[in-house]
């Protein structure tokens, strides 16, 4: 009986600890890879450049940013009708859009008719 409240006091009871905490870690890593919810909202960066859009095509998760940033020497923005427009932005200015709704949408600059890319949204 000595050893066992030994075990359950001290030493062991840390290491124990330690044990479930890892299991616990496991645990979350593995539901979150199963599908469950992300616990945050990732942000990705499309540049503008030399009259385009890099990537052209862009795939993310609904709840996401979208950045757009101006890294050229002229304006630029980004637009696509009835879900977002960036406004006119000089060079080293950003624009953003969080997506509400899965779907595919393709958007353009309307100073540089030229320049197009695509956003995929999943859930």
């Amino acid at each position: 009986m000595s050893e066992v409240r030994s075990l359950l006091s001290g030493r062991g009871a840390r290491v124990g600890a330690i044990v479930v905490l890892c299991i616990a870690a496991l645990g979350a890593a593995v539901g979150s890879v199963r599908g469950r919810p992300r616990a945050s909202a990732v942000r990705h960066e499309i540049q503008m450049r030399a009259i385009s859009f890099t990537p052209e095509e862009l795939v993310v998760a609904v709840g996401d940013t979208v950045e757009w940033r101006n890294a050229d020497i002229v304006r630029h923005n980004a637009v696509r009708l009835d879900q977002f427009e960036t406004g006119d932005l000089r060079p080293g200015e950003r624009g953003s859009w969080v997506p509400a709704d899965t779907g595919t949408f393709s958007y353009r600059c309307t100073i540089h008719a030229r320049m197009r890319g695509k956003i995929v949204v999943r859930k």
